[in-house]
């Protein structure tokens, strides 16, 4: 058979359709992404908070001719750019819709591609971060938690999905942790005489909701020996309140959300019990406040991932009303100051933002007075946002609770418990707060 021969003149011109393709392409590809990053740089809308991750985004550096010669003035447009890059919210949501079309089937997917298990090593004590004084015994009778291993599951990023409740995995990053409990310690060492300092380390629901047959093929690290680590790395003038045990004790109660990485305000109650506990005082019991619900909540789990199984079976905000009458004030990152309530209504909040109930939420600097008590004590709580659901407890223990949230605060906390006298210090931040050394760099900062 012939082979069909084609003229000439269609061979050279399909020979230099390929040359050109060969230049054309790349430069029109070139040419696009410029003109995308141009447009990127200059579109004035852009967002400066972000629902997905709940937090404010990056701005603008200021320029300083230390800043420029260092290379921080450009370090901070990455960070700026990055962080708010247009429509990065519903590229983050598609990403995340895509991924989650890999969780099908009755296995988890992807343990090993977000965290290496990293164990605390032996501190002086001679124990793995643990003393006699802070030693504990798992409950002989482990409650019984429904057997999850069957279900649909998938891993996206940092956050594990089984079925319908989402999971953080967490890492341990001892030089973090040296250096956070180097932070109590200090403070306890500054306020001695003055001040009890408490630390209180919350696991996440990783280590405590999540069935032991499907956490034990999981690779992340032991949030219990975390705790301990840091338990034993603190001095004397510091005390330790441990809440892993109490929270495992009543693992099979609604004490996490689902949806989100926080824990609810029963869960905020029963570390409450253990810090009165831990602090010689006795706990209200939960019958005397009011259990009140503000509606679904869809958190920060489903933000991450835009889950159809959490979507469809949303968490629901219950809060306690306190029986005593508070006032609260809190001035935001602005300077500006607000009357608030100490639980405050969020029915007609939108649906991610419920957790906001809280102790107004995440600011600088908060103050609650308690006007049913005449005089009485006063406490100062150090914490990120883990801490809100448990300030409602506090407030009905102590005459004023001072409330800092060390990612926003500018002043300094010795400086402040010495100036008001603060009776008792509380330090209260999630495994996985207490391994970020940007946090604890920045409380560290203020420890002054």
């Amino acid at each position: 058979m012939k082979k069909k021969k084609y003229p000439k003149r269609l061979i050279l011109g399909v020979k230099k359709y390929i040359r050109l393709s060969k230049v054309l392409l790349p430069g029109l590809f070139f040419i696009c992404l410029t003109l995308g990053m141009l447009f990127s740089l200059i579109i004035p809308l852009r967002p400066t908070y972000s629902e997905v991750e709940k937090r404010e985004l990056a701005s603008f550096p200021s320029f300083s001719f230390s800043s420029f010669a260092n290379g921080e003035f450009f370090k901070g447009i990455d960070t700026w750019f990055a962080d708010t890059f247009p429509f990065r919210e519903k590229l983050i949501s598609v990403n995340s819709k895509l991924s989650e079309l890999r969780g099908v089937g009755d296995k988890i997917y992807g343990l090993n591609d977000a965290v290496v298990q990293v164990s605390p090593t032996e501190t002086t004590s001679g124990e793995i971060g643990q003393t006699e004084e802070t030693q504990t015994t798992q409950p002989q009778t482990e409650p019984t938690v429904p057997d999850q291993i069957n279900e649909v599951t998938q891993s996206l990023g940092s956050v594990l999905v089984i079925g319908d409740s989402g999971y953080e995995y967490c890492a341990f990053h001892q030089d973090v942790a040296d250096k956070y409990a180097g932070i109590i310690n200090n403070t306890a060492k500054q306020l001695k005489g003055i001040s009890t300092v408490y630390c209180m380390v919350v696991p996440t629901s990783m280590d405590i909701t999540i069935s032991d047959n499907v956490r034990k093929n999981i690779n992340t690290c032991d949030q219990s020996e975390v705790a301990k680590y840091i338990y034993g790395s603190l001095n004397s003038g510091a005390k330790p309140v441990d809440i892993y045990t109490q929270l495992r004790m009543h693992r099979d109660e609604y004490i996490y959300f689902r949806t989100d990485h926080h824990w609810t305000a029963l869960g905020a109650y029963y570390a409450y019990e253990k810090f009165c506990e831990t602090a010689g005082f006795k706990a209200m019991s939960l019958e005397q406040y009011e259990k009140v619900s503000y509606g679904d909540f869809l958190g920060s789990f489903y933000g991450d991932t835009n889950n159809s199984a959490m979507k469809k079976n949303p968490d629901e905000l219950i809060a306690y009303l306190p029986p005593y009458k508070t006032t609260l004030t809190f001035t935001d990152t602005k300077g500006k100051s607000y009357n608030w309530e100490l639980v405050h209504d969020v029915s007609n909040y939108p649906i991610s933002e419920k957790y906001n109930s809280f102790a107004g939420s995440d600011n600088p600097f908060t103050v609650i007075e308690n006007l049913s008590k005449e005089k009485g004590k006063s406490c100062l709580v150090i914490k990120e946002s883990f801490g809100n659901a448990v300030i409602p407890f506090l407030a009905g223990k102590y005459k004023k609770v001072y409330v800092i949230d060390y990612r926003y605060y500018k002043n300094g906390i010795i400086t402040f418990a010495k100036e008001n006298k603060v009776d008792d210090v509380l330090f209260i931040n999630n495994a996985s707060a207490v391994r970020s050394d940007s946090l604890i760099e920045r409380m560290r900062l203020i420890d002054n």
